[in-house]
């Protein structure tokens, strides 16, 4: 039996997943991230078992597809600058390693067992510990030099907002991740809360959720305008909130429909699995 693992490494959280030949889900599991490339490395060698054929991890920042190596990956602990991710996995199992952009294995799994299946033209948005994003064109996920097309977290939303890790400010990324719905706020540690607040009507915890909403649909807009597509799918650990931004990110959308025409946003279908299945997708293809 063919089995290919994917790894997603995020900010908090490190999510795995086993394929089998159909692509279907074999087994799935989590574990704390790591402080640092050298101990996730050690923790992904651990998930091989018997029977695994290729591995495929997403590292959510800029990666350089070729080398395996990581090149800006900022939420995760730890100095990622250079790490030979790919190299030293590879090394240490004897499996060929695909390293790729989280967002990217995201929309891979979206878009072809997932929201996004059946359509060719379509924007992705992650909302976790950071904001990452995809385009799809004509059915292909597109990559980009540094695996760094579709960064819609990194749009500007408010030229005039807070300091971004990218050295920007206002980026999208301050407004709609995890962290910055719950910054400013007294008593909330995670996004989930905040969300729960304003489904209990707390108006501050409501007002923090359409920011997020208004931001994304600045970025997701400016995407659309540039890009010409019509479809969006939201996901990652912050997505289960889509609905208390969406009012926010349509009317947005509303004042440039001459322009954009009609957009539909759809949240993910795979759940937190989403990006581990996309990597292990990345990772059974010829490199």
């Amino acid at each position: 039996m063919v089995t290919r693992l994917g790894v997603d490494v995020g900010g908090t959280t490190v999510k795995w997943a086993l394929l089998g030949a159909d692509d279907e889900l074999l087994g799935s599991g989590s574990a704390p991230t790591p402080p640092g490339p050298g101990a996730v490395v050690a923790l992904a060698r651990g998930l091989v078992r018997e029977g695994v054929t290729s591995i495929g991890i997403g590292l959510p920042g800029h990666v350089d597809r070729a080398a395996g190596i990581a090149r800006f990956v900022p939420n995760p602990p730890g100095d990622w600058t250079g790490f030979p991710v790919g190299p030293q996995l590879s090394a240490g199992t004897g499996l060929p390693v695909a390293v790729v952009n989280d967002a990217r294995a995201f929309a891979l799994a979206e878009l072809r067992t997932g929201a996004a299946r059946g359509r060719s033209d379509v924007l992705f948005a992650v909302l976790g510990t950071g904001v990452g994003g995809a385009v799809a064109l004509g059915g292909e996920i597109l990559a980009g030099p540094r695996d760094n097309l579709g960064e819609v977290g990194h749009i500007t939303a408010d030229p005039s907002g807070p300091t971004c890790c990218c050295g920007n400010r206002g980026c999208v990324e301050t407004y709609a991740s995890g962290p910055a719905i719950v910054r400013g706020l007294d008593g909330y540690a995670t996004a989930a809360a905040v969300a729960a607040a304003a489904r209990a009507g707390d108006r501050e915890a409501a007002a923090a959720m359409s920011r997020a909403g208004r931001a994304l649909g600045v970025a997701l807009g400016d995407a659309a305008a540039l890009l010409g597509t019509a479809t969006i799918v939201v996901g990652g650990g912050v997505a289960g909130a889509l609905d208390l931004m969406l009012s926010a990110m349509r009317d947005t959308f509303e004042r440039r429909r001459p322009l954009i025409g009609e957009v539909t946003v759809l949240p993910a279908a795979l759940g937190p699995w989403a990006g581990a299945i996309g990597a292990a997708l990345y990772g059974g293809e010829p490199q």
